[in-house]
């Protein structure tokens, strides 16, 4: 069993924490935390898949996604670990939510358009959790950056038999490009 103490604590959303592995600061724990409104966490189960999944189809392209490094048991109760993403300077990369209230998302269009065609090349379905507060900007030098999905991965969908075909796969993804472009950066 892991034992995760709070000084590792690096923040929480709705249903998850997430800390600083205790014995390697390059890997993050992600935990359901405990008094949420669900005993267990669905998203949890549904992202461990679908990594699970990516690894099985033989990917071995992580730009735009934390590596997956399995599941672990803690003493806040079941966890997976993935990367930490980092900027080049070794500070953890912040939000894209900062970045976007800080320049504008017109901006990034270039890291934008390279992050949609990195999840239509590769078949990589992201749910509606893809919001810029879950997608980190990790700076790789003072002139390039690229965008990192952090939560929201896999589909959430009750039918996913399509997503294994990839024209219906990059269909799915498209549709959910545009609503994630129209809600949260062309307001």
């Amino acid at each position: 069993m892991l034992f995760l103490k709070e000084e590792d604590f690096i923040g929480k959303g709705s249903e998850r924490a997430c800390y600083l592995h205790p014995d390697d600061k390059n890997k993050a724990v992600k935990v359901t935390y405990k008094n949420n409104k669900r005993e267990k966490n669905k998203q949890s189960q549904k992202e461990i898949n679908y990594y699970k999944e990516l690894i099985k189809r033989g990917m071995n392209n992580w730009q735009h996604l934390p590596r997956f490094y399995g599941e672990i048991e803690t003493n806040h109760g079941e966890g997976f670990i993935i990367e930490v993403v980092r900027d080049y300077d070794g500070e953890v990369s912040k939000t894209f939510a900062h970045y976007i209230k800080e320049n504008g998302a017109d901006y990034y269009n270039k890291e934008i358009e390279e992050y949609k065609d990195y999840f239509l090349r590769n078949r990589i379905i992201f749910n509606y959790g893809m919001m810029p507060k879950n997608i980190l900007l990790r700076k790789k030098s003072e002139e390039k950056s690229e965008l990192v999905l952090i939560d929201g991965l896999g589909d959430v969908s009750h039918f996913t038999l399509p997503n294994k075909i990839p024209y219906f796969a990059r269909r799915r993804i498209t549709r959910r490009w545009d609503k994630f472009i129209k809600k949260y950066i062309k307001k």
